[in-house]
């Protein structure tokens, strides 16, 4: 049976009978879906707080139900939020496709060699772009051997378009196109943090790094896929994980990848030692929920998940911002009534614009939140590397100050800002007994934490902010802060929105 999620509205509801009401109002939709079978239900011992419920339904008895159901219940199908996907611009459905001689076209063993300066890179994952005979993408994704070298069936008729080798730390991702069989493949170093953390977003948003208590004062939730360990992130509260309609503990907060460790380093790293980037806002509360069971594709969060972690992050910790990596998948209606009850308790949602060079995608699309698109910087990242092939192919896209849209960015009229999102370092989880790592990504996922630092910042030296209580006003004080400090940058509105927050 197909799964759906029943939640009670509580946006609009500014009295404790309105909301017992609207909170009864499941247990009443419930006793009409005889045919339903509950898979998690989260009902918060406040009875006016929001219940939650995923569970598996014959699909004509929701629809008649539906058309009848009670304005206080949200019955609606299961929506799937991803992390947002990247692909190399020359292999986006917008770009026209054309051969090179250079791609390998025969069927055989395809070999690479992928070193760091000179090194072997030993067990690193390296992803195989493919062009299948009819011109479509294959993404494959193998591992290398001990001495850095990875060997794939290739297939008759196909090419091979791109190779990405990931070295996941100290190294710059690579992107290299149709190099040869037998061909090695060495990635750049990552160059140390300037004088005090200092890497190129930081000057772009006019980040003092000399202060090093930024943002103090305010809370931040993360929603992603888990933080740590990492020592610069050891003063991160985990709240746990939201899987699958289920809350569990925060030991199951950790990272399951690498994103959520990045996007929250982004935000408040506090570097450890000399040539550490650090966060923008260091010196804010931080607070990680975990909605991810992996990074690839289907294992997102339903729209449960992310209402159980907005509710936890806004209610429970009263944050003032919350950040959100991820998206794509259509609207949803209970997803958009947590965010705007979040609003009316003074949490504003900073979310990623996508990764789809198209419109904004939700939840960033909702009113409710600021979308925040991706830039770069013109010369930041070496030749060669991935992030520097995420430069824009037109002038439109290119504006002041060396500053550019990301090649991959969404965009749209409903654009908050835009903010640094190309050959972004930041930190990821401790591995195999090395502590301490930063690897570079790119993405709105960059962006997004980016302009939610720089906006602790802001909100953390405005004393009228502070002053404001946790309802819709101190939400519509920090969007009005948050307008007031961005800068254009020279690029249309559906681009940069209001431009580049500067604190």
């Amino acid at each position: 049976m197909p799964q759906y999620v029943l939640v009670n509205r509580r946006s609009g509801l500014f009295n404790e009978t309105a909301k017992l009401a609207s909170r009864a109002s499941v247990a009443e939709t419930m006793s009409l879906l005889t045919s339903a079978r509950v898979v998690a239900d989260h009902k918060p011992p406040d009875p006016s707080a929001r219940q939650v419920v995923l569970l598996d339904a014959d699909a004509d008895q929701v629809a008649a139900l539906r058309a009848t159901l009670d304005a206080d219940s949200i019955l609606e199908p299961v929506v799937r939020r991803n992390l947002h996907l990247l692909t190399p611009i020359e292999l986006r459905p917008a770009v026209p496709y054309t051969a090179t001689a250079a791609m390998v076209a025969r069927a055989g063993k395809y070999t690479v060699r992928v070193t760091a300066g000179g090194k072997p890179l030993a067990s690193r994952e390296v992803i195989l772009y493919l062009r299948d005979p009819g011109g479509g993408v294959q993404i494959t994704k193998v591992q290398t051997d001990a001495k850095g070298k990875l060997t794939h069936a290739l297939p008759s008729g196909y090419q091979v378009a791109f190779v990405e080798p990931i070295p996941y730390s100290g190294y710059w991702i690579m992107l290299v196109g149709a190099p040869p069989s037998g061909s090695t493949i060495d990635c750049v170093p990552i160059a140390k943090a300037g004088p005090g953390g200092k890497g190129w977003w930081h000057d772009a948003m006019h980040i003092d790094l000399k202060k090093k208590n930024r943002g103090a004062g305010i809370r931040v939730g993360v929603i992603d896929t888990g933080c740590g360990p990492h020592p610069n992130l050891k003063h991160v509260t985990l709240v746990g994980a939201f899987i699958d309609g289920k809350v569990l503990p925060p030991a199951e907060g950790a990272d399951i990848g690498e994103h959520g460790t990045h996007s929250t380093g982004i935000i408040g790293a506090q570097p450890s030692k000399a040539g550490d980037y650090a966060g923008v806002a260091p010196g804010c509360r931080l607070f990680h929920a975990r909605v991810f069971k992996g990074e690839e594709p289907g294992q997102g969060p339903s729209q449960a998940d992310i209402i159980n972690a907005v509710d936890s992050l806004s209610r429970d910790h009263q944050c003032d911002l919350i950040n959100m990596s991820l998206g794509g998948g259509p609207k949803s209606a209970a997803e958009e009534d947590a965010i705007r009850d979040a609003a009316e308790r003074g949490t504003l949602c900073i979310c990623s614009a996508g990764n789809s060079n198209g419109p904004i995608e939700f939840p960033a699309a909702y009113s409710e939140c600021a979308a925040v698109s991706a830039i770069g910087r013109v010369g930041w990242a070496p030749p060669g590397t991935y992030s520097a092939d995420n430069r824009p192919r037109e002038a439109a896209k290119m504006g002041k100050d060396n500053l550019f849209l990301a090649a991959f960015s969404c965009f749209g009229p409903t654009l908050a800002c835009a903010a640094p999102g190309v050959g972004i370092v930041s930190t990821v989880p401790d591995t195999k007994g090395h502590k301490g790592l930063y690897m570079e990504m790119d993405g709105t996922s960059m962006a997004s934490p980016a302009a939610c630092g720089a906006l602790a910042v802001i909100l953390a030296n405005d004393a009228k902010y502070r002053a404001t209580p946790r309802d819709l006003s101190r939400t519509k004080r920090a969007l009005q802060l948050l307008a007031q400090h961005c800068v254009p940058f020279g690029l249309p509105v559906k681009f940069e929105g209001r431009g580049l927050p500067e604190v």
